[in-house]
C-alpha cells in the first residue's frame, strides 16, 4: 500500500474545503472549490472568535449550515490556523424536518386522543381539538342537510352555532382542500351520510399537505360516526310517523320530572274519530289524521316546549318555565295552528280535544297530569256534543 498516495488523496479531499489564516487573521490560502461560498465562511471566521477546535455556523439568509474544524500549526513564534469546512445544510434541514414532523405527530396524537375521548359527542365537538392541532385562531364548520345549513364556530374557547342562508354559504361551498377565502383555509369538504360538510381554519400554521392525508380522514370518520349516532338517537327518541318525541322519551324525561322547572304546563290531547276513519276509509286516511294532528303540536314546540306522541291518537305537550298567561297563550297558538292545517287540508279534517293544567312552586306532576287528562275528556265530550269530529273532506 502506497501511504504517500493515500495521503495525497486525503489532502485533495481536504483541500476542496480548506482555509489557512495567519495569527493576525490574514487569509493565506483558500481552496479553489468549496461547498460553501468562501465569503460566507471568511465572514464567520473573522467575526467569531473560536473558543474550541470545532464549531458550527449558520447563515440564515442563504439557509446554510456548516461545521468548521480548526487545526493550529506553529512554526517558531508564528501560529497558523487551518480551517476545514463541512457543509451540513442537508443534515440540519433533515433534523428540522424530523423535528417538525415529530411535532406534527405529537399534535396528531393529541388530536386523536381528543377524538377518542369525545366519540359520543356531537358532530362538531371535535372543533376545539382541531383548533389546538392547527394552532389556529378560529375553526368554522358548515353542515348542510335537509335544506338547512348549520354553521358552528369555535373561537377563543367558546362555541357559536346558527342557521345561515345558502347565499352566505355559497362562497365557501366550492372550495377544495388548501384553498382559502377571507383567510380561512379549507381542511375538509366532503359528503358524509347524505349531508355536505365543510371545515375551515383561520390563522393556521400546520402544514396543509400533511393535514390533507391525515386529519381529513380522522375528521371524516368522526363526523360519520357522530351523524350515525345522532340518527340512531333520533330514531330511538322520536315517533317515526309524526317526528314528535315518542313515549319512551317521555318516560325518560318524566323520571327526572323534566328537570324540575319552577313552572310547568301539561297539555293532554286526543284525536276524535280515528277508529271510525281507519275502519271505514283505511289506515292511509287514519295516518294522515295522526300526522296532521302532530303537526299542530310541532308548530308550537321549542327548546322548552316538548311534544310527544304517546301512541295511537294520544299526545302530550309539556311546557317548562313559562307563566300562566304564556301557558294560556300557547294553547291559543296551538288552536290557531290546527285551524290553519284544517284550512289547507284536502283529505281529512282534524278534531282534537285538549286539557291543560298549569303548576308552579311545589306542584305534584302526577296529580297535574291526571287533571289535564280529565279536562281533555271533558273537552272531548264538548266537541262530540257540538258535532265537531274528525272526518273525510269530500
Amino acid at each position: 500500500m502506497d501511504i504517500n498516495s493515500l495521503l495525497d488523496k486525503l489532502w485533495m479531499a481536504e483541500e476542496k474545503k480548506t482555509f489557512i489564516m495567519s495569527g493576525s487573521g490574514s487569509l493565506l490560502y483558500q481552496s479553489r472549490v468549496n461547498d460553501i461560498p468562501p465569503d460566507v465562511v471568511l465572514k464567520k471566521l473573522q467575526d467569531v472568535s473560536f473558543d474550541c477546535d470545532e464549531q458550527e455556523f449558520t447563515d440564515v439568509d442563504q439557509g446554510l449550515f456548516f461545521n468548521v474544524r480548526r487545526t493550529v500549526i506553529r512554526d517558531g513564534d508564528e501560529a497558523y490556523f487551518c480551517y476545514r469546512v463541512t457543509d451540513i445544510s442537508e443534515y440540519m434541514q433533515l433534523i428540522k424536518d424530523v423535528a417538525a414532523y415529530s411535532k406534527m405527530f405529537a399534535n396528531m396524537s393529541r388530536f386523536q386522543t381528543t377524538i377518542m375521548n369525545n366519540l359520543s359527542g356531537a358532530y362538531d365537538s371535535f372543533l376545539p381539538g382541531l383548533c389546538t392541532y392547527c394552532n389556529a385562531d378560529e375553526v368554522m364548520m358548515f353542515m348542510y342537510a335537509s335544506d338547512k345549513i348549520i354553521k358552528s364556530v369555535y373561537k377563543n374557547g367558546t362555541y357559536h352555532t346558527e342557521e345561515i342562508s345558502s347565499e352566505e354559504y355559497e362562497r365557501y361551498k366550492g372550495l377544495s382542500l388548501s384553498e382559502a377565502v377571507d383567510g380561512c383555509y379549507c381542511v375538509f369538504n366532503s359528503d358524509v351520510q347524505e349531508r355536505h360538510c365543510a371545515v375551515f381554519v383561520r390563522g393556521m400554521d400546520t402544514d396543509m399537505q400533511f393535514m390533507e392525508i391525515a386529519v381529513h380522514n380522522i375528521m371524516s370518520l368522526f363526523i360519520e360516526r357522530s351523524i350515525l349516532e345522532e340518527k340512531l338517537r333520533y330514531e330511538s327518541e322520536h315517533d317515526k310517523l309524526t317526528g314528535l318525541y315518542n313515549k319512551g322519551k317521555y318516560i325518560k324525561l318524566r323520571k327526572g320530572l323534566f328537570g324540575r322547572p319552577k313552572t310547568i304546563a301539561i297539555y293532554n290531547f286526543d284525536v276524535n274519530n280515528l277508529k271510525n276513519i281507519n275502519d271505514n276509509f283505511g289506515h292511509e286516511y287514519g295516518d294522515s289524521l295522526i300526522v296532521k294532528a302532530a303537526r299542530s303540536i310541532s308548530a308550537v314546540t321549542s327548546n322548552n316546549i316538548l311534544g310527544f306522541r304517546m301512541g295511537g291518537d294520544e299526545y302530550v305537550m309539556v311546557a317548562k318555565d313559562i307563566t300562566r298567561e304564556e301557558a294560556e297563550e300557547l294553547k291559543l297558538k296551538w288552536q290557531s295552528a290546527l285551524s290553519k292545517i284544517n284550512q289547507n287540508s284536502d283529505d281529512v279534517y282534524v278534531a282534537m280535544a285538549c286539557g291543560m293544567v298549569f303548576g308552579s312552586g311545589e306542584y305534584d306532576y302526577d296529580e297535574m297530569y291526571f287533571r289535564a287528562d280529565k279536562l281533555m275528556y271533558e273537552d272531548k265530550s264538548r266537541l262530540k256534543a257540538n258535532n265537531i269530529t274528525s272526518h273525510i273532506i269530500n
